[in-house]
């Protein structure tokens, strides 16, 4: 039982990437959203890039489920998912837009390499400078 819980603490607290949505959204165009764990989702189209937090679960008034979340800039994204549709509420605008699906993915997991810190017995190397290289050093190391 103890093991157990510890393996679930262990997988289950790590921050990964889930999948993702691409889309096409009149005049947004192409945007890919992506949920990750800890209910967070961004949106990326062109050189933009907006984060939302969660989802909030709700029913039109004739009974259809559907979730939406909201971003920073103010947009709000609804899913149907009795109807698999995606529709696009710009910041400040009253009818949405729907959005047709692209396609979808999910992200590759890696294993970023290990840093290790160089042990104190290691030489410390400095890298050729020149007169005008500006130098920052750690508050500590100060």
């Amino acid at each position: 039982m103890k093991y157990s819980l510890l393996l679930l603490l262990i997988f289950g607290a790590t921050a990964r990437a889930d999948d993702a949505v691409k889309l096409n959204c009149p005049t947004r165009g192409d945007l890919t959203v992506s949920f990750f764990n800890y209910k967070l989702i961004t949106m990326k189209w062109g050189d933009h890039f907006q984060v939302a937090a969660g989802k909030e679960k709700n029913h039109t008034k004739a009974g259809v489920p559907f979730w939406s979340t909201t971003f920073g800039n103010g947009d709000n994204l609804a899913f149907f998912p009795d109807s698999d549709q995606y529709y696009l509420f710009f910041a400040g605008a009253e009818d949405p837009v729907l959005c047709s699906e692209e396609g979808s993915f999910v992200y590759p997991v890696i294993t970023p390499p290990r840093y290790e810190k160089p042990s104190s017995d290691a030489p410390q190397t400095q890298a050729s400078t020149t007169s005008n290289d500006v130098i920052l050093q750690h508050p500590s190391l100060s």
